[in-house]
């Protein structure tokens, strides 16, 4: 998979990739320095994300413990249709020093549902966006781990029998047990990742414990 950058440097000049990454949140002089939080808070993650066109996005925010282990992406949404901002709560759960980018994607699946629940009510090539729909889902499953491949591959074969009804067709492409497999492992085209970015977790007495110090003990 082609892996693009699509975010500024520590410079602060914007590298575009095909899917741009733009103004990241939290960050602290272009990353220069870390943002900070402590143990336990949930830290809102936000970027600036688009494409050219109207094809559909995805995005995530991914989280790198200090051990150097990332952690699983955490799903993105639009905060303001319309603005192109996209955001996601992160929790860091120990001290150190944790860093975060943000990963965005083309989402031909999500693109693909979009039409169909269009043109197909409608009775517009019906078929070839069905077979459209079997070809995606059947890319997506040979990705999968082998205990979610079975959901993505059925579907593949049953959208592309045509003896069974559209209707029912239509109806296991919406299955919420197919939703679960993609908020997991979605399929990822023009696969772009922002630099990351330095975030410091302190102690959660960070919060107040340097104010103790004004005050005389007793």
């Amino acid at each position: 998979m082609q892996v693009e950058s699509g975010t500024s440097t520590i410079t602060g000049i914007p590298r575009l990739g095909r899917i741009p990454i733009l103004d990241v949140a939290p960050v602290v002089g272009g990353g220069r320095w870390p943002a900070k939080a402590v143990v336990g808070e949930t830290v809102e993650v936000s970027a600036t994300v688009f494409r050219e066109g109207h094809e559909m996005l995805g995005a995530a925010v991914v989280l790198r413990a200090p051990d150097g282990m990332e952690q699983p992406g955490e799903p993105m949404t639009e905060v303001g249709v319309g603005l192109d901002r996209w955001a996601a709560l992160v929790t860091p759960d120990r001290m150190g020093e944790w860093s975060f980018r943000v990963e965005a994607w083309g989402d031909p699946i999500a693109h693909w549902w979009h039409d169909a629940q269009i043109k197909v009510p409608r009775g517009q090539d019906v078929e070839l966006m069905l077979a459209e729909g079997a070809r995606l889902f059947a890319r997506a499953a040979e990705a999968l781990p082998s205990k979610d491949r079975p959901t993505l591959t059925r579907l593949a074969k049953r959208l592309g029998d045509e003896t069974i009804p559209v209707g029912d067709r239509m109806e296991a492409a919406a299955d919420p047990d197919v939703a679960d497999v993609l908020e997991r492992h979605p399929l990822r085209d023009l696969l772009t990742v922002s630099d990351w970015y330095p975030l410091v977790v302190h102690r959660q007495r960070a919060l107040y414990g340097a104010w103790y110090e004004f005050f005389p003990r007793s």
